[in-house]
């Protein structure tokens, strides 16, 4: 009898001891790598955004500076939403375009992309152009895979010039999305002014010049023609 119930009691052992040990650990823990539902790498998604180029065909001098301001809009809209990318910063960008010679002819192809990708050390790599026509604005934007060159995504978004903080805001969102990260964006009422814009553009070209006296000059009209732009004048590097 006393033989029964030891072994009676060694395979209760057998089955609690288990459940004792893996007790309040999640699953995904205790599966091995191959199970559905395993995080295998939670590395942030680095990203550099390369300034837009400029296909305008109405003045075109007149819209040049959007070319950083658009890049910049978009890099300030993905770092506000929480998102789970990692932004590269525009400074970094823009130092590596003097010393490759790009921003020269203002043009960004795929195998040029890919090549500032490597050197900054982005995963992935967003670059476009812009058109502005009458009141009207379009953005085309690709983003691609730096280590395979892999098209991510292919995107245009039109609408009035006047709202063009809005609508980086909305190409912000795609990118997001194809990304297939979280976009919260901050409520922001723009007034919808492009000369706006176009101060906030010409306030980062005036930084790059190394003219902060200018730079400030430009970002506070900005501000004063529409308030929405203070949240990018606070997250332009350099001008203290």
């Amino acid at each position: 009898m006393n033989r029964l119930r030891a072994i009676v009691f060694m395979l209760i052992l057998s089955v609690i001891t288990p459940v004792a040990i893996y007790a309040g650990i999640p699953m995904k823990e205790i599966r091995g790598s191959d199970e559905p539902g395993t995080v295998v790498n939670q590395t942030p998604k680095t990203m550099a955004v390369l300034p837009f180029e400029n296909n305008s065909v109405t003045d075109p001098d007149r819209y040049d500076p959007l070319s950083k301001g658009l890049s910049a809009m978009l890099i300030t809209d993905l770092k506000n939403s929480s998102t789970s990318l990692q932004l590269i910063e525009r400074d970094k960008i823009q130092a590596l375009l003097k010393e490759i010679a790009m921003s020269q002819s203002g043009i960004v192809d795929q195998s040029t992309a890919v090549k500032a990708g490597k050197i900054l050390g982005a995963q992935s790599i967003v670059f476009g152009s812009f058109m502005v026509l009458g009141n009207q604005v379009r953005m085309d934007a690709r983003i691609i895979k730096v280590e395979t060159s892999e098209v991510v995504m292919a995107e245009s978004i039109v609408g009035d010039s006047s709202g063009l903080l809005n609508l980086a805001m909305d190409l912000a969102g795609k990118i997001a999305k194809s990304m297939k990260v979280a976009f919260k964006p901050p409520r922001v009422k723009s007034e919808g002014d492009i000369n706006a814009a176009l101060y906030f553009s010409k306030g980062l070209d005036a930084l790059d010049r190394g003219d902060k006296k200018e730079a400030k000059k430009m970002f506070s009209k900005s501000i004063e023609l529409d308030s929405a732009y203070k949240a990018q004048v606070d997250n332009v590097k350099g001008l203290d």
